[in-house]
């Protein structure tokens, strides 16, 4: 029987990419690159009916290494990417990865910077070959200097790896949360879903001109 969030997910695509072009239009230039903790950036660009120009789409990260990835974003980009069996995953026992019955059935990928490794939850793509490919492609079309990088509180985020992002030198981030964080300063889209979740689910995500914020005078900014 389908969640009530798969229903949003599919009702939400529909008023995503029906209205694409017009978005599109609306963008003073297409050629951004969106770095994002989860599958939120692919949705932008499907919302705008552009190619993805950035590795960070169909997959998400642990907030932790997340922010690790963030810390040393050129090296881990440029770093070494490889891949392990699901169980082998040092998160495999955290609620997020274990609680989903997805988990075991796409690539898990392990990302170094040659002092660091992080993993990579491939949750969109169907084999290790399809992920290196679509990485290694979309790492090549990345923008520097029409950066946005963009968190939320998924995936074990807690108020360290939040006030390590508002400190990052990022000229645009946008952060996305369903509930109030100490030393909220600033930078910081509360989005009110219903039911009510310890962490801002997909479907709530912001795209387009929203009542939480417009995501294409954003884009228009960078």
């Amino acid at each position: 029987m389908p969640t009530y969030e798969g229903l949003r997910l599919k009702v939400l695509k529909h008023w995503r990419l029906g209205l694409a072009n017009y978005r599109k239009r609306q963008l003073k230039s297409t050629d951004f690159t969106i770095i994002s903790n989860n599958c939120w950036g692919g949705m932008i660009y499907e919302s705008y009916n552009l190619p993805k120009e950035s590795p960070t789409v169909g997959m998400f990260f642990m907030a932790k290494d997340y922010i690790e990835f963030l810390s040393d974003l050129r090296g881990y980009i440029n770093g070494k990417l490889t891949f392990i069996k699901p169980e082998e995953s040092r998160w495999k026992d955290m609620l997020q990865i274990s609680g989903d019955k997805r988990f075991g059935s796409y690539p898990v990928g392990v990302l170094s910077n040659g002092t660091n490794t992080i993993e990579i939850f491939f949750l969109h793509y169907h084999s290790e070959q399809e992920a290196r490919e679509k990485w290694e492609r979309r790492v090549q079309r990345i923008n520097w200097n029409k950066l946005l990088v963009k968190f939320n509180d998924q995936n074990g985020c807690t108020e360290t790896e939040v006030n390590k992002f508002m400190e990052m030198p990022f000229k645009n981030k946008v952060f996305f949360t369903c509930k109030h964080w100490p030393n909220e300063n600033g930078g910081y889209t509360f989005v009110h879903q219903f039911p009510r979740h310890e962490f801002i689910m997909a479907s709530y995500e912001p795209f387009g001109k929203s009542k939480y914020i417009n995501i294409t005078k954003v884009l228009n900014n960078l």
